[in-house]
C-alpha cells in the first residue's frame, strides 16, 4: 500500500519533494503546489540501490540534497540533484576515506553534512554544490552535527543517556550551552539570527533540568548565554519544532502518551511566543515537520492505525491540513477493522512502577480470552505509539490480540522512566515482559495458553531473553534483527553503533560479567519455545550473524529454530515484498505453534 513521508518543502513553498514507498526500495519525488492542488510527481533519479532516508532543499529552491542507505545498509551517503528536470546527474558528496556521510541541513549554499571516516572520528563538514570543496567546522570522537549557520555548529557531545550540545564558532571555539546536568538528553537544536543585543540564539529540544521534553531558547553573546523556557507540558513531550527562515512563525508536535497533537505558533521578539493554534489531525501519530521560509506553509506525515503514512500539506492561512493524495481525505485509504480502535491501557510492575500499552482486538475480541502476541519496540528508548503496524495488523485480522507495551526504558513517560532500564536495570526490564504477561491473562485479554513474544532490534533481543530466564509462558518467540551475544556483537557492528550502545547495556571492560549475563546466547539451553529468527542480509547496525549463531546454538540443543533471510533488506524492513513475506512467515509460525484456527493458518502471502 501506497506511503509518503520525510517531505522536504521548498523555501518559496512552491513545490514540494518527499519519499514514496509503494514498490522496491523507497524512493523520492518532487511535485509542485499550486491553488489547483498538487502536479503530478517527477522522480528524482538517483545511482545508488538503497532506500532514500532524507531530503533538504537547498535555500534557494535550486537543489535537492538526498541521503541513501546503499541496500539498507548504515553507511549514509549524500548526494545532490538540481531541482530543474533534465539539468543532469546526481552527484555524490563525500572524500576519500568517508565510511558514513549523513545529511543534516543547508547553511546557506552549502550542504552541512555529518560524516564518519576510516578512522572512526566524526567530522562536521560544510560542501560546496558547485565546485565540491569542504570545510570542516568540527572533528572530534562519537560525535554529530545537529545544525549549522553561518559557520556555527551545533554539535551532539557525549555518552548515549546523558548528551548536551556545544555550539562551535566558526572560529574553533567551543561553548556548552547548557550547564551540567548528568543523564539529561539534549540532542535537538537549530540555530538562529539572534536578537539585536546577542550573536545568535539556539533553541533546545531538552529535558535538561526536568522530566519531561520541552523547548528552550538560549540566546548567547560571545561565552555569555540566557536561557528562557519557549513551550513546555507537565505530560507531554515536545516531539519535533520547526521554525520558518524568517523567524515569525513555528509548528510543534507535542506527544502525549503516544498521541500526536500540531500547533502553529506565531512568534514574536527573541523568539516570543505571541499566538498558537492546534491543527485537527487526521491520524493518532506524526513525524516531519517542514515549514516554508515565511511559514505560510507547512508539510507533515500523519499516519495511524489503519491509516498508512501520508504527507499533508497546510496554507496556515486555511488551518486545515489537506493530504497530498485525494484518496486520503475521501477516507478511502483504510488497512482493516481490526486496526481501527487501539485500546491504551495501564498496569503496575511487580515493583510498583506504572506501565502501559496498547491492545490491537480484531472484531471478535470480546469473546473472552484470546491468543495474544506481545510485541516489543526497539530502542530501548522508542516507545509504541498507535501508528500504522501492516504486519502487526495481519495477525489482528487473523485472530491474534497484539499487545505493544510500554516498559521501563521507552520514552513518553519521562527522562528517569527512560533511565529505568540503563545497564542493570535491564533486568528488572525483563521482568516487566513477563508482568505485562500476566496483567493480560488477569485481565481476561489473553489466553495463558496461547501466549507469543517477539519485537523488532532490541524488542526481539528482548523477546529472547524474557524467554529464556521466564520458561514455561511463551509458545513462541520472534526475534527480528536483535543481538545475542554483546561479545561478537561489539566486535561486528559498526564502531559509533557499539560505542553508543555500552551505556545502555554494559562497557566491556567494566561490565563484563554484565553483559554475559544480559546476552541470549548464555541462556539458550534455557530457552525452549521455538524462535523464528528475521533478518536483512545487508544489515550493519546488528550483522546476520547474531541471528545465524543462536539459531544454531538452539538447534544443536535440540530446540525448533528457524531463519527467515531478507535479501536487499537492513536493519529496517523497508520494501512492500518483504514485509508481505515477514507477514505471511510470521503468520504461518504462529498458527504451525498454536496460536491460530486452521483456517486463518491457510492464509499465505506474496
Amino acid at each position: 500500500m501506497r506511503q509518503t513521508y520525510g517531505s522536504s518543502l521548498a523555501p518559496d513553498g512552491g513545490s514540494i519533494a518527499y519519499l514514496v514507498r509503494d514498490g522496491g526500495y523507497p524512493r523520492a519525488v518532487v511535485a509542485r503546489l499550486g491553488a489547483d492542488g498538487v502536479s503530478a510527481e517527477r522522480a528524482i533519479p538517483l545511482p545508488v540501490d538503497g532506500p532514500v532516508t532524507r531530503l533538504a532543499h537547498s535555500p534557494d529552491g535550486a537543489w535537492l540534497a538526498c541521503e541513501v542507505a546503499p541496500r539498507g545498509s548504515e553507511r549514509l551517503e549524500t548526494w545532490l540533484v538540481s531541482t530543474c528536470a533534465g539539468a543532469g546527474p546526481a552527484r555524490q558528496l563525500r572524500m576519500e576515506g568517508d565510511v558514513r556521510a549523513s545529511l543534516v541541513t543547508w547553511d546557506g549554499a552549502t550542504v552541512a553534512m555529518d560524516v564518519v571516516t576510516g578512522a572512526a572520528v566524526a567530522e562536521a563538514r560544510l560542501v560546496d554544490p558547485a565546485t565540491g570543496g569542504a570545510r570542516v567546522l568540527d572533528r572530534r570522537t562519537d560525535a554529530r552535527l545537529v545544525d549549522a549557520h553561518l559557520g556555527h555548529a551545533l554539535m551532539r557531545v557525549g555518552p548515549r543517556g546523558s548528551r548536551e550540545l556545544l555550539l562551535v564558532s566558526p572560529d574553533g571555539r567551543w561553548l556548552p550551552l547548557l550547564p551540567p546536568d548528568p543523564g539529561a538528553m539534549t540532542e535537538e537544536g537549530v540555530i538562529l539570527p539572534g536578537a539585536p543585543d546577542e550573536d545568535l540564539a539556539v533553541l533546545l529540544i531538552t529535558d535538561h533540568g526536568g522530566d519531561r521534553r520541552r523547548v528552550l531558547r538560549v540566546g548567547v553573546r560571545g561565552e555569555a548565554t540566557e536561557v528562557v523556557e519557549l513551550l513546555a507540558a507537565a505530560d507531554a513531550d515536545v516531539d519535533e519544532l520547526a521554525v520558518s527562515e524568517d523567524g515569525g512563525a513555528a509548528a510543534v508536535l507535542w506527544n502525549t502518551g503516544g498521541v500526536s497533537s500540531l500547533e502553529v505558533l506565531t512568534l514574536g521578539a527573541r523568539q516570543s511566543v505571541r499566538a498558537r493554534r492546534g491543527v485537527e489531525l487526521a491520524g493518532m501519530v506524526a513525524a516531519g515537520l517542514s515549514i516554508s521560509a515565511d511559514g505560510s506553509v507547512l508539510a507533515v506525515t500523519v499516519e495511524g492505525p489503519g491509516l498508512p503514512p501520508a504527507v499533508e500539506v497546510l496554507r496556515t492561512g486555511s488551518g486545515r491540513l489537506e493530504p497530498l493524495d485525494p484518496d486520503r481525505s475521501a477516507g478511502l485509504v483504510r488497512l482493516s477493522r481490526a486496526d481501527d480502535a487501539p485500546e491504551l491501557v495501564r498496569f503496575t510492575a511487580r515493583d510498583g512502577l506504572e506501565l502501559s500499552g496498547w491492545v490491537y482486538h480484531d472484531e471478535r475480541g470480546d469473546e473472552g480470552p484470546r491468543p495474544t502476541y506481545i510485541h516489543l519496540h526497539g530502542g530501548p528508548e522508542r516507545q509504541a505509539r498507535p501508528g500504522h503496524h501492516d504486519i502487526l495488523a495481519t495477525l489482528v485480522d487473523s485472530g491474534i490480540t497484539v499487545f505493544t507495551p510500554n516498559i521501563r526504558g521507552s520514552s513518553g513517560a519521562g527522562r528517569a522512566f527512560q533511565h529505568a532500564d540503563d545497564r542493570y536495570g535491564r533486568f528488572a526490564a525483563i521482568k516487566d515482559v513477563v508482568d505485562a504477561a500476566a496483567f493480560l491473562v488477569d485481565a481476561g485479554i489473553a489466553d495463558p495458553r496461547r501466549l507469543a513474544v517477539g519485537g523488532r532490534s532490541y524488542g526481539g533481543y528482548l523477546a529472547l531473553l524474557a524467554a529464556a530466564l521466564e520458561p514455561g509462558i511463551f509458545r513462541a518467540v520472534v526475534d527480528a534483527c536483535g543481538m545475542t551475544s554483546f561479545a561478537s556483537y561489539f566486535e561486528s557492528t559498526e564502531p559509533w553503533l557499539a560505542s553508543a550502545a555500552y551505556p545502555k547495556y554494559g562497557y566491556p571492560m567494566h561490565d563484563a560479567e554484565l553483559l554475559e549475563a544480559i546476552s541470549p546466547l548464555t541462556h539458550a539451553p534455557d530457552l525452549r519455545a521455538p524462535v523464528l529468527f528475521i533478518h536483512g542480509a545487508a544489515d550493519g547496525a546488528v550483522p546476520p550473524a547474531e541471528s545465524d549463531r543462536m539459531r544454531r546454538a538452539l538447534l544443536e540443543l535440540g530446540r525448533t529454530a528457524e531463519l527467515l533471510l531478507l535479501p536487499d533488506e537492513g536493519h529496517q524492513f523497508v520494501k512492500p515484498r518483504s514485509r508481505r513475506r515477514i507477514a505471511g512467515e510470521l503468520l504461518r509460525f504462529l498458527g504451525e505453534h498454536g496460536m491460530l484456527a486452521e483456517a486463518a493458518r491457510l492464509r499465505r502471502f506474496d
